[in-house]
């Protein structure tokens, strides 16, 4: 059979329709589950986490090394459902995670206990101070600031830290206010590592025991002898020199 040119046109033209038309109808028509599952997504069906965050908090897991910074604890965990409320409670602030175990081997959650899987924190932070300022207020009352060192087995004191001239004035029968609660917890655990009270008088109150060491320890140092018992600025620097010694952080 012999084609003229016009036929061979003919041909050509009626092949490039044919082909148009199909891959418009394809682009406007998809697969006909395609458009109903984007709008009714199956509800039983879990979602695909986002890069970095498989635990769905939605914030980032970010693993840490050991690097010699500091981060603030603010919650820990095996599973999400007890990672939630750090995060929720934290979330005006640059929260993170992490897993434990493919991060720096320091300590993340309480002292003399196993090591959580996760961690929620805030951080790295260049100074010491800037953790332990937020440590040492109402709302972070319940945290930590951990170094990101090898082996630790102990969270930074604050107490060791921070300027004893911002620190709060403690006496007997005070009525202490949460900030000052912090201070009076913190002072008894300090008294705690010095070995001059037992772990059942760090309680958090200013009581006679406490009041009696400080005491002590103002009359050895020939301190204030018309304000014994009373942690002003002087006693915090003394109680500071002598319990911060043993620390490396």
């Amino acid at each position: 059979m012999r084609w003229d040119a016009r036929g061979t046109i003919a041909l050509l033209v009626s092949a490039l329709v044919g082909v148009t038309a199909g891959v418009v109808v394809g682009f406007t028509t998809g697969s006909p589950g395609d458009a109903q599952a984007d709008e009714n997504p199956d509800p039983g069906v879990t979602s695909t986490p986002r890069p970095g965050d498989p635990l769905h908090l939605g914030v980032p897991l970010e693993n840490l090394d050991c690097t010699g910074e500091k981060i603030l604890v603010v919650g820990w965990g095996e599973t999400s459902g007890t990672l939630e409320n750090a995060v929720t409670a934290n979330s005006d602030s640059d929260a993170r995670y992490l897993e434990t175990a493919q991060s720096c081997s320091t300590l993340y959650g309480p002292e003399d206990q196993p090591t959580p899987k996760y961690v929620v924190y805030l951080g790295p932070f260049d100074s010491t101070s800037e953790p332990c300022g937020l440590r040492m207020s109402v709302d972070h009352k319940d945290d930590a600031v951990t170094s990101l060192k090898p082996g630790q087995k102990t969270h930074v004191p604050c107490l060791c830290v921070l300027r004893p001239a911002d620190f709060p004035e403690l006496s007997l029968g005070m009525h202490p206010s949460t900030r000052d609660g912090i201070y009076i917890r913190a002072l008894q655990q300090m008294l705690l590592d010095i070995g001059l009270i037992t772990a059942s008088h760090v309680t958090g109150h200013y009581d006679e025991e406490t009041a009696k060491v400080i005491e002590q320890l103002q009359k050895l140092n020939a301190l204030t002898p018309d304000k014994y018992g009373i942690v002003e600025r002087l006693t915090w620097i003394q109680i500071r020199d002598r319990g911060c010694v043993g620390f490396d952080f």
